[in-house]
């Protein structure tokens, strides 16, 4: 071999070792960039974690500041419902808001079987049942839908595998569906589990969501002082729709800035004094026991989303009862 094609071959090693060299170098960089950002997402969360966990003491302290200056009633003119607060933090920021759990209509509610009156004999159907067949019948839903619909509800959150009423629906009709599934038999988590329910199509449920929340409470109680004065449909149908949602509309309207002293004072308002509330009067309260704080946390390109609810025991304690997380 010529020293001219040993030359050549000399060069060909040394690029091709360089190449290797350089493509090696490449993978190890890539790997190590890739760690890196792996890195800095698991940090992201993390500190989105601690941040969220930041904004539900805050909540706490701003809720027992209302406590203490206001024992006996929760209105939308208190603190916590300063909406949409939004702080500065290290590499990004928080925002979030307090929601009255009290102020919309608790699926759970409709959890109990007919009453029988004693001396009567006939059954009573439950409260929560009555305020959503009200509810969806302000929502424009037929009143033949609204019923299944309602009954299908009641037999979800109900303890029995069997329907309450003729129009309800139970697992033999969720397991004759294409895509099979069992009714819950206990309390909803979270009020999107009612797209679950026989009838609830995607367009209801848009309609009716707002309107909804779950707690694990099965009384009915509604605090008329944190309805939202947008939503004069729920304040309407916790009347039974004995007044008309335009007459909603003007008794929240009129609601005072920090609310109804008491229960009476509600009803002794001239649209609701003309009515009759002996059977609703059970259900309304000035006060609530239950807060979802929702935050939502910026740290760098990572989006944390967190629902803490919260229920108020003895001496005022706020305890977190349930955590949902997501994340963007």
């Amino acid at each position: 071999m010529s020293k001219k094609n040993q030359h050549g071959l000399a060069l060909l090693s040394v690029l091709l070792t360089l190449t290797l060299a350089m493509l090696l170098a490449s993978g190890i960089a890539e790997s190590l960039q890739r760690q890196v950002r792996v890195s800095q997402g698991l940090q992201s969360r993390e500190q989105g974690w601690q941040y969220a966990l930041s904004s539900e003491q805050l909540a706490v302290k701003v809720l027992n500041q209302d406590f203490k200056d206001e024992k006996e009633s929760v209105h939308l003119g208190q603190t916590w419902a300063t909406g949409n607060q939004t702080f500065s933090v290290d590499r990004g920021q928080i925002s979030g808001d307090v929601v009255d759990m009290q102020g919309c209509l608790n699926l759970n509610a409709l959890a109990h079987d007919d009453a029988v009156d004693k001396e009567s004999g006939k059954k009573e159907t439950p409260l929560g049942v009555k305020v959503l067949a009200a509810l969806l019948e302000n929502l424009e839903v037929d009143s033949y839908t609204a019923e299944s619909i309602v009954q299908a509800t009641r037999d979800w959150v109900f303890p029995k595998t069997i329907p309450v009423a003729a129009s309800g629906a139970d697992d033999d009709e969720y397991l004759a569906l294409p895509v099979a599934y069992l009714a819950g038999n206990t309390d909803m988590r979270d009020k999107s589990e009612w797209r679950a329910v026989k009838g609830v199509t995607p367009e209801r449920a848009v309609k009716a969501l707002p309107f909804l929340c779950t707690i694990p409470e099965s009384e009915l109680q509604l605090n008329i002082n944190t309805v939202p004065e947008d939503q004069p449909e729920l304040m309407a149908a916790i009347l039974l729709n004995r007044v008309d949602t335009v007459r909603a509309k003007d008794i929240l309207a009129q609601r005072p800035r920090d609310g109804w002293r008491d229960v009476d004072e509600f009803l002794a308002l001239s649209q609701v004094a003309a009515i009759k509330t002996d059977d609703i009067k059970q259900a309304l309260k000035v006060n609530s026991r239950f807060f979802e704080v929702r935050s939502r946390i910026q740290v760098g390109n990572t989006e944390t989303r967190i629902n803490s609810l919260m229920v108020r025991g003895s001496k005022d304690k706020l305890t977190v009862i349930r955590r949902r997380t997501g994340e963007v």
